[in-house]
């Protein structure tokens, strides 16, 4: 009887009309039912919503820069720390969403 380790591992990169281009690794189905997953995901995908995010993230910090400097009254501590609240509450929401 093998085990596991003393098996060649076959690493591919494929094409799954689901996910995309993914480097997946042949598993055992046997052994794979009970792990819960085969663990395949795609660089594309998190890569455009990295990109996304940190692009969100300058967009707002410049935006936020305009304000201040158009209105100076905006640096005044109580101004600052609920602009600050706001924009974290904006991040925030734009990490969680799908």
């Amino acid at each position: 009887m093998e085990t596991a380790n003393s098996k060649p591992s076959s690493k591919r990169l494929l094409f799954d009309r689901r996910y995309g281009w993914v480097f997946d690794e042949w598993k055992d189905p046997s052994e794979e039912a009970l792990a819960g997953g085969r663990g395949m995901f795609c660089i594309v995908p998190l890569a455009k919503a990295l990109l996304k995010t940190a692009s969100n993230s300058i967009n707002l910090a410049a935006s936020s820069v305009v304000k201040v400097l158009e209105k100076p009254n905006l640096l005044s501590p109580q101004e600052l720390e609920a602009n600050l609240r706001d924009q974290l509450q904006r991040v925030t929401n734009s990490i969680q969403k799908p």
